[in-house]
């Protein structure tokens, strides 16, 4: 008995020394201010994803972790604007697209200024689907 809680003892001391890991690859490039978002948006002809979002907010965290840093998820983004909007910092952006809970997502087309609300499982399928389903809407497919 003993051992056992002395190799348990040893596992956490040398689990807790660790570093944590670096994230490796690309990120979404967050625009975080609206309206720059949104010229950007019009400007480039591009589609743009609002993103509500709170560092309170688990549900959000759990989508960036493990959705918004899959490589596939990444590599659609390039095709859009992504505008991450602060919901503490930002309540009438909030109040305009009358977000009720968050995490909540929004694509845009700057040409006919359509927005349509994400809807459905919040997988990494689901979400390059969407996103480049916005893209195409736009006329977008990158820089």
């Amino acid at each position: 008995m003993k051992r056992f809680f002395f190799a348990l003892l040893i596992m956490l001391v040398l689990g807790c020394s660790q570093e944590p890991a670096e994230p490796t690859g690309d990120t979404i490039d967050w625009v975080s201010d609206y309206h720059q978002g949104i010229k950007a948006s019009v400007e480039k002809k591009k589609a743009a994803m609002l993103f509500f979002t709170a560092d309170w907010c688990p549900p959000c965290v759990e989508l960036k972790k493990h959705v918004f840093s899959d490589p596939n998820v990444v590599a659609a983004s390039k095709a859009l604007v992504n505008i991450s909007i602060d919901v503490d910092a930002n309540r009438n952006i909030m109040q305009e697209y009358r977000v009720r809970g968050i995490p909540a997502i929004f694509f845009f087309t700057p040409q006919d200024r359509k927005l349509k609300k994400f809807r459905g499982l919040r997988s990494v399928t689901n979400f390059v689907k969407h996103m480049n389903a916005a893209a195409r809407a736009a006329g977008s497919s990158g820089e």
